[in-house]
C-alpha cells in the first residue's frame, strides 16, 4: 500500500517502518502538512493531523471522541481479546481510564482523580525527588561514562510513582519491568508475537497487582495517591474499583514513560546543541523555559487518536462516524505557523507553543509532576556533571511511533 501512496503523492508516502522515519519523523510530518494538513495514510488506516490550529481544535472539540468502545474498531478488539482469553483486558476495555473516556464520564472521573494531584501535594514531593536523583546518580561514582537512561531516566520516574502510590520498595524492579513490557504493544513498530504477549501479560499482572493493593487498603487507605483515590468523593460520588485500577495503570504508563523520555530526549537535544547547553549551564534559571522547548522539539508522545463522533463535514470533507484521526503532537509542535523556525532548538524561544501535554479537557493531569521532576534532574546533572557529553553522536531511537525516546543513552562525564 505504501507503493500506491507514493504513486498518488508524487513519490511521497508515510512509511512508519522506514529507518529514515524512525531517525527523523519531522521531515515526514512537514511533508504531510504541505500536502494536506489532514493527510490520509491508507497503510496506517489513519487521517494524520499535523497543523497546530486543527490539532488544538480537535483535542477540545466534542465532535472528536477518544472512546473507541463506540466505533467499529471495538468489535475487532473485543473479538481479539476474547479469542486470546484476555478476560482481564476485555473487562478493562469496557471500563477504561479517563484517557479513553468522553464527557461527562471523563469529567466526573477526572474531578475525583485530581484530588491526588493538588499543587500542594506535588510540591511536597520535591525533597523526596531530589534525594532519589542523588541516589540514582551515586551509582555513577568514579565512572567516566554511563547509560543515562539506565542510571536515571528510567528508574527515577518509576521510584517517584511507586512512592507516590505507597508501593513497597521491594516491588520496584517488577514495577519497572511491567511498565517497559507494556509499551511493546503501544505504538511499537513491527512488534512480534512474543513482545505482544509480554505486553498483555504485563497489563493483566498490573491489574491483579493493583486489585490486591486497593482491596487490602479499603479500610485503611493512608495518605498516598492510592489512599487519596479511595477517599476521593464529590457530592456523594466515588470512584469504583475498576476506575481505580484504570487510573493506577494510566499513572504508571503516562507518568513513568513520559517523564523518562522527557529527561532522555531533553538532555540529548541539549548535548546535540552545545551553544544551548553552555547557556543553560551558566544560568539555571533558564531550565523551566528550556523544558518547554524540549517538550516542543522532541516530545515524548508523538500522537494520540480521535474518532469522528458522528457523520460529519470537517474542513471541506465528509467523514463517517468512527473515522480514526492520528492527532500528530510532534507535527503540530513543528508547525511554522505555531512556532517560527520550528526545526531550531532554542531554549530562549519566547512563547513556546506545544501540545506535548495535550490540550483541552484531556490536558495531562500529571504535567506539573513531570515538570518538577525534569527541572530537578537537569539542575542536579548540570551541577554534578558540567562537562557531560554524548558517547555516541547518533544513538538509536526506539521503534515506536507513539512514544519517542531511547532505550540507552551513553554519556561521558569529561
Amino acid at each position: 500500500m505504501v507503493i500506491f501512496e507514493r504513486l498518488a503523492n508524487r513519490g511521497f508516502a508515510l512509511d512508519i517502518f522506514s529507518k529514515k522515519f524512525q531517525k527523523n519523523p519531522y521531515q515526514t510530518y512537514s511533508k504531510m502538512r504541505s500536502i494536506n494538513p489532514i493527510y490520509h495514510s491508507k497503510p496506517t488506516f489513519l487521517r494524520w493531523v499535523t497543523k497546530m490550529s486543527l490539532v488544538q481544535e480537535m483535542l477540545r472539540d466534542e465532535r472528536f471522541s477518544v472512546d473507541d468502545r463506540k466505533y467499529p474498531i471495538a468489535k475487532l478488539r473485543r473479538k481479539e481479546l476474547a479469542r486470546d482469553g484476555r478476560d482481564i483486558m476485555l473487562d478493562q476495555f469496557e471500563n477504561p481510564s479517563i484517557l479513553k473516556l468522553d464527557p461527562p464520564d471523563h469529567s466526573r472521573i477526572r474531578k475525583l482523580v485530581s484530588y491526588g494531584f493538588t499543587n500542594r501535594y506535588i510540591k511536597s514531593l520535591e525533597t523526596q525527588i531530589d534525594e532519589t536523583i542523588d541516589q540514582c546518580l551515586d551509582f555513577t561514582h568514579n565512572q567516566d561514562q554511563f547509560d543515562l537512561m539506565g542510571v536515571l531516566a528510567k528508574p527515577l520516574p518509576a521510584i517517584v510513582i511507586a512512592k507516590m502510590m505507597g508501593l513497597p520498595d521491594s516491588d520496584l524492579n517488577q514495577f519497572q519491568t511491567w511498565s517497559e513490557n507494556l509499551l511493546q504493544e503501544v505504538g511499537g513498530i513491527g512488534s512480534s508475537v512474543r513482545k505482544r504477549k509480554l505486553a498483555r501479560d504485563a497489563y493483566e499482572d498490573l491489574i491483579r497487582y493493583f486489585e490486591k493493593i486497593i482491596i487490602e487498603r479499603k479500610d485503611n487507605p493512608g495518605d498516598d495517591f492510592i489512599g487519596k483515590l479511595i477517599q476521593a468523593e464529590e457530592e456523594g460520588d466515588k470512584l469504583n474499583v475498576k476506575e481505580m485500577y484504570g487510573t493506577c495503570l494510566l499513572l504508571l504508563i503516562a507518568g513513568h514513560e513520559t517523564t523518562t523520555r522527557l529527561i532522555g530526549n531533553g538532555l540529548y537535544s541539549l548535548m546535540k546543541n552545545p551553544d544551548q547547553y553552555e547557556l543553560i549551564k551558566k544560568d539555571f534559571s533558564l531550565i523551566p523555559n528550556a523544558i518547554e522547548e524540549m517538550l516542543r522539539y522532541e516530545p515524548p508522545v508523538h500522537a494520540t487518536v480521535r474518532f469522528a463522533y458522528a457523520d460529519m463535514d470537517y474542513e471541506g470533507k465528509f467523514y463517517k462516524r468512527g473515522t480514526p484521526f492520528a492527532i500528530s503532537i510532534a507535527g503540530a509542535n513543528r508547525d511554522p505557523e505555531a512556532n517560527k523556525h520550528p526545526n531550531e532548538f532554542n531554549i530562549l524561544r519566547e512563547h513556546v507553543k506545544h501540545v506535548s501535554f495535550g490540550y483541552g479537557p484531556h490536558m495531562c493531569i500529571g504535567a506539573s509532576l513531570a515538570r518538577i521532576e525534569s527541572k530537578l534532574v537537569f539542575e542536579k546533572i548540570f551541577e554534578r556533571f558540567p562537562d557531560l557529553k554524548l558517547l555516541e553522536s547518533e544513538p538509536n531511537w526506539q521503534k515506536n511511533f507513539i512514544f519517542r525516546g531511547f532505550d540507552n543513552l551513553l554519556v561521558k562525564t569529561h
